[in-house]
């Protein structure tokens, strides 16, 4: 974040672990595909639904993040 305080830490990995994670991620689009539009539809509704939920702290952290003030980092979620 902007103080330079650390926030998390997070795990470094292999490249066969990026190559990995990125064949899982392929796997899952390709399985995202198969899903009917109305029910893709209404997973995404249900996501905003959440982001809505926690639209406050997720301002809050992009605020600590970036250094922006809080009425900004809200908006930028």
């Amino acid at each position: 974040p902007v103080t330079g305080e650390q926030m998390a830490a997070l795990k470094t990995i292999s490249p066969a672990g990026a190559a990995e994670t990125i064949d899982k991620a392929h796997k899952a689009f390709q399985a995202w595909r198969l899903v009917p539009a109305p029910k893709r539809g209404e997973l995404v509704r249900l996501l905003g639904e959440e982001l809505r939920t926690h639209k406050a702290e997720l301002g809050r952290l992009v605020s600590i993040e970036v250094g922006k003030i809080p009425s900004e980092g809200l908006g930028e979620v």
